[in-house]
């Protein structure tokens, strides 16, 4: 038992549990050989990182000594996440942790921590819980509308002719979804007052050209949105208990039905746009306003890679990654698309130089490397060297890579998908790297 609350048995645990499912997906391949670099990296996201972060939110706020989790801890996570990514890749273990991550673009730990409590927050805090031809119906169109980076709702009631509109907030915590759904609830406060006067209706008949906001409706269960489809349920069986029916329908936006573009100018005009240019006075809010947890997610996902690409700016490590991303971003990963193991696992050396070459080999005092200077002697053997300078390669370098774009620039051919294939053809051709070279290998990648 963990009778001190400090939750050694369970980071004890992580570490126990992730280093296992790490060690199956190194025996799915090595630096030569195996499955993909991108689909080890699915596979590490899929089922090592749910398991590492398990309880994050209780574990990282525990509060030693006023800090939610021990630099030891954090450190330990590092490593894993660490040893994954040299499996994924192939990198050698000389490479530091955050020119790993951004290789692999895997989040940094302490902003995956930061990114799973807010998710958790996130989470707790959302509450789970063509015209009809029968005109004794009532007909109201709804429309949700983002403008200038502002959400509007509105409903137009071409029965009462009645208009109404709220304003929702800017896109950083709402969407026109979120306005589409608030615009079917303005809809059934018409519907409501109508009754309220005395009227007596067949059924409130809704048009809308948000087919995600009528699913919704209809089966609000786990969808986004849930406070504002709870209130769309609630008003829905009011009405049904006094014998309205209510029926929301779809009609295409922008052809020419009146109610439906009187309905897309009022949401528009709910965020204090107006049509002549100048800026009016926003709708009022709705009572009660939440973000929704769809859009919260992305901002936290757009905050946490901001934290990391702060980090990465100021890091001392890693600065010749740096070089080829001085921004952390997924496209790197686009670099790996039809690349064999042994192709990414150079890729990535290449681009981190930490590499079988002299250069390298001579820093880090391996035995056999006496000096770090190319047999052609006329400079250090290093990646660039090799690219676009030695003389020992010369006529292979203008049969493979005569015709890239800027071969002469190293950080353009290697940041380019087509050039970069071109440039890990011609090193394996070179033979330099030993563990590379095609007689070698054991199995097929």
């Amino acid at each position: 038992m963990d009778t001190s609350l400090r939750w050694k048995q369970h980071i004890d645990e992580i570490e126990r549990k992730v280093s296992k499912t790490i060690a199956a997906i190194s025996s799915l391949g090595s630096s030569t050989w195996g499955v993909r670099a991108r689909e080890m990296r699915n596979i590490y996201q899929g089922v090592a990182i749910p398991q590492m972060m398990y309880a994050c939110s209780a574990w990282s706020n525990a509060g030693w000594g006023g800090k939610g989790y021990t630099d030891r801890t954090l450190n330990r996570m590092r490593r894993l996440q660490a040893r994954a990514a040299r499996a994924m890749c192939g990198a050698f273990r000389a490479t530091s942790f955050p020119a790993l991550d951004v290789e692999m673009h895997l989040l940094p730990i302490e902003q995956r921590i930061w990114k799973q409590n807010i998710d958790t927050i996130n989470r707790l805090g959302s509450i789970e819980q063509r015209e009809d031809e029968n005109t004794e119906a009532i007909h109201i169109y709804t429309d949700g509308s983002g403008i200038n980076g502002y959400i509007g709702a509105a409903a137009v009631c071409i029965t009462t002719y009645q208009t109404r509109n709220s304003y929702m907030g800017s896109d950083a915590i709402s969407t026109v979804y979120a306005g589409e759904l608030q615009g079917i609830i303005l809809a059934l406060e018409i519907a409501e007052e109508d009754r309220q006067r005395g009227n007596n209706r067949s059924k409130v008949l809704i048009y809308t050209d948000n087919q995600a906001a009528i699913r919704s409706s209809a089966r609000p269960k786990g969808k986004s949105g849930s406070y504002l489809l709870q209130t769309i349920a609630v008003k829905t069986q009011k009405l049904q208990e006094q014998g309205l029916k209510t029926e929301i329908r779809w009609v295409p936006a922008h052809t020419g039905i009146q109610g439906n573009e009187d309905a897309d100018k009022a949401a528009k005009e709910a965020t204090g746009w107006r049509q002549n240019g100048e800026t009016g006075t926003k709708a009022d809010m709705p009572q009660h306003l939440y973000a929704l947890r769809s859009t919260l997610k992305t901002w936290t996902y757009r905050e946490a890679n901001k934290m990391w690409q702060a980090k990465w700016t100021a890091e001392t490590r890693g600065r010749t990654t740096f070089r080829y991303t001085p921004r952390p971003t997924k496209k790197v990963l686009q670099l790996h698309e039809g690349l064999s193991k042994r192709q990414s696992s150079i890729l990535v050396q290449m681009r981190t130089e930490k590499i079988g070459l002299k250069d390298f080999l001579f820093n880090r005092r391996v035995p056999d490397a006496t000096d770090a200077n190319c047999p052609c002697r006329e400079g250090r053997q290093t990646v660039s060297h090799i690219l676009l300078r030695c003389r020992r390669h010369r006529q292979l370098r203008r049969q493979e890579l005569g015709s890239i774009p800027g071969r002469h620039n190293l950080r353009a051919v290697l940041n380019e998908r087509k050039a970069a294939a071109k440039v890990i053809r011609f090193m394996e051709q070179t033979e330099i790297l030993g563990q590379f070279r095609i007689e070698s290998q054991p199995r097929q990648s």
